[in-house]
């Protein structure tokens, strides 16, 4: 493994979020902040002056890395990314340091778990816990769709598409054609999202804080409390058309633009059938509220976990089945993704089949192409590790001072990547209540989601301990 292979890319993610923290910096000005303006620009050093240097010594060295590789690469961007965009939080004197890297950490990997509300802050930390959360969504895509589509390119679950070609041998070749084009979906989608908001009455930067959070699934918000006591009906449907965008694969929507049928991709059927179900368990729970339960479920199965509504949420355990599982790979949402559970599915209904009738030869194929026993393995595999990980995790915060109900839906909230859920779970819980001990634990939780877990043991390994 090449050393410009990693350091190369991995400088370019540090002088972007140099040049991101100084806008966030001007906006300080436009929102009468200046005064919070210099804090954004310390990151912005520490992100353009490392970045720069390394840039500039790689310039002649030649780039390559395998997708393994690349997953180490993915693992130092979540862990070094956040400890830049940490420095704001700390310097502004609202966090202490735990707290600002939880808040750092939480806001990059898109679970929006906060710590003060949004009213306890100035608005420009407010609008960088929402750009982090957006940079973050564009992060996660482009390592689902450059990276995870090498590592598992013999898996039906994974959805092939003419967005990226990518070679296992050299998936950073591709990096740079992968990141346009993403990005450039991501840009238009985002813009659409916050044009339409402007429209329906809400300021520009109420606007630019809601489409990022929903976009990025992070469900970032400029206010607390549930959505209706602030936004009117249209905006409410914006915003979980935004999440809804983000819950799928990105690279559909390019395909979609040569091909119509791509609108045909399952897992849009999947997610459909997510929300309906789970849409049908809050209207059971709180009949005669139609437009509210069906958004409870939208902003669930995507990972988004606005609040909506004033009452406990009801049918919990639902609730977090659902956000497991999370939307499309490929996407911005977390969980373990449904491609993956439907293929499990249907291999399901194979072994019944086979059970009912021993002498039945029924092949396994999903998305038009066979399934092997390999891949059937690589995803329990998957799935067993992401469980592993959440009983292990609430043990831990068990440990650090948490009961065990507390405990285990904050971990499943870290892991899934949607940390308004837990607050959402009960009157009175609150992630800033935590010890430190607690944050600590939820912080590797929440790349361990990003990084849908066996990734990140694989790329842990490849950093440690492969020769």
């Amino acid at each position: 493994m090449a050393l410009a292979a990693l350091l190369r890319p991995l400088a370019a993610l540090w002088v972007a979020l140099g040049l991101v923290a100084a806008l966030v910096g001007l906006a300080a000005f436009g929102l009468g902040e200046r005064h919070l303006a210099p804090l954004f620009g310390v990151t912005m050093a520490v992100g353009l002056a490392p970045g720069s240097l390394i840039l500039a010594a790689t310039r002649s060295m030649p780039v390559g890395a395998s997708a393994l590789d690349a997953l180490v690469l993915g693992l130092l961007a979540w862990i070094t990314i956040p400890l830049l965009a940490a420095v704001p939080f700390y310097l502004s004197g609202y966090f202490d340091a735990v707290d600002s890297l939880f808040e750092a950490y939480s806001a990059v990997t898109t679970t929006g778990a906060i710590l003060l509300p949004p009213e306890d802050l100035p608005r420009s930390l407010v609008l960088w816990r929402a750009v982090l959360s957006w940079l973050g969504g564009y992060a996660t895509v482009l390592l689902a769709i450059a990276v995870f589509a090498a590592l598992d390119r013999d898996i039906p679950a994974i959805r092939r598409s003419t967005l990226l070609t990518v070679q296992a041998d050299d998936v950073l070749s591709h990096l740079r054609l992968a990141a346009t084009r993403i990005f450039l979906v991501y840009a238009v989608l985002t813009s659409i999202i916050w044009a339409a908001l402007i429209l329906t009455g809400n300021t520009p930067y109420e606007a630019i804080t809601l489409a990022f959070g929903s976009i990025s699934t992070g469900g970032y918000a400029p206010f607390s409390g549930g959505l209706e006591q602030h936004l009117s009906a249209a905006s409410i449907m914006l915003i979980m058309l935004g999440c809804l965008i983000g819950a799928v694969n990105f690279s559909l929507y390019w395909d979609a633009l040569r091909d119509r049928t791509a609108w045909l991709d399952i897992d849009l059927a999947g997610l459909a059938i997510m929300v309906s179900v789970l849409a049908a368990f809050f209207i059971i729970a709180s009949p005669g509220q139609l437009f509210q339960d069906i958004a409870r479920a939208v902003f669930v199965v995507t990972t988004a976990g606005y609040a909506y509504g004033t009452a406990q949420m009801p049918v919990l355990v639902a609730a977090i089945f659902m956000a497991l599982i999370g939307g499309a790979a490929g996407s911005t949402t977390g969980g373990i993704k449904i491609s993956r559970i439907m293929l499990l599915w249907r291999r399901m209904g194979v072994e019944l089949a086979t059970l009912a009738d021993p002498s039945l030869v029924q092949p396994m194929s999903f998305r038009d192409r066979p399934a092997p026993d390999r891949a059937l393995i690589a995803i329990w595999s998957y799935v067993l590790a992401f469980l592993f990980a959440l009983g292990i995790g609430t043990m831990l915060l068990t440990l650090a001072g948490l009961d065990f109900e507390h405990g285990f839906i904050a971990m499943a909230a870290a892991l899934a990547n949607i940390g308004p859920l837990y607050q959402e779970a009960a009157v009175g819980w609150d992630w800033e209540a935590m010890s430190d001990a607690a944050k600590l634990v939820l912080i590797p939780a929440m790349i361990l989601g990003r990084l849908e877990v066996l990734a990140a043991l694989a790329a842990v390994w490849a950093l440690f301990i492969r020769k």
